[in-house]
């Protein structure tokens, strides 16, 4: 009887612990509210074909060097081919990106958010981490992550992004949990 009664207090806390663990994550509005100008100010560094980033870890060093680049439009950079530029960068191969801005919100509530990126990326909203690849991938999506909104407004954004060799992607996916999730469109991004 003993060992029933453990077991069942030990699956009604594993239900609970994962009940917490997947909670919606709470964003932070800034504050004060921002009246941003369109698009992402962006700073970066290039190393060229000599010295390969490797890691997202490697690439946050490399940025302490980085210098502001044309902002970006938004999180809309799609696959590219070969040999094309990185973002708004002039080079094409490991290239470091720190990325900085707001995300607008129109209403309160519960959002997905999911960023694709080609190679590593470190992506925050409102104080909470939504996007981690450390290494290096092919243009694919990330974790999705649920977000909580308690307000309509503008929230902090900060991307840390790094492209090796090959193509490079750099977008992001949202939406209103049990609505559309779509492309997010690049009028929600402000800096």
């Amino acid at each position: 009887m003993t060992f029933v009664r453990t077991a069942v207090i030990a699956a009604a806390i594993s239900l609970l612990a994962g009940a917490v663990f997947s909670a919606p994550l709470k964003l932070q509005p800034a504050n004060p509210q921002p009246n941003p100008k369109a698009g992402l100010d962006v700073k970066y560094i290039g190393k060229g074909t000599q010295r390969k980033i490797r890691d997202l870890s490697q690439a946050k060093s490399l940025l302490s060097d980085a210098k502001p680049g044309q902002p970006l439009i938004g999180l809309d950079y799609r696959d590219t081919n070969k040999g094309e530029p990185v973002l708004t960068f002039t080079d094409p191969y490991n290239v470091a990106a720190e990325i900085t801005g707001y995300m607008k919100f129109d209403s309160p509530g519960v959002y997905e958010i999911e960023t694709w990126s080609n190679d590593g990326i470190e992506a925050w909203v409102g104080g909470q981490q939504i996007g981690l690849v450390r290494g290096i991938q092919g243009c694919e999506a990330n974790q999705r992550t649920e977000v909580e909104v308690p307000q309509a407004g503008w929230y902090p954004l900060k991307i840390y992004y790094f492209q090796k060799l090959g193509t490079s992607c750099l977008m992001m996916k949202s939406g209103k949990k049990g609505e559309r999730f779509t492309w997010t469109p690049n009028n929600v991004f402000g800096r």
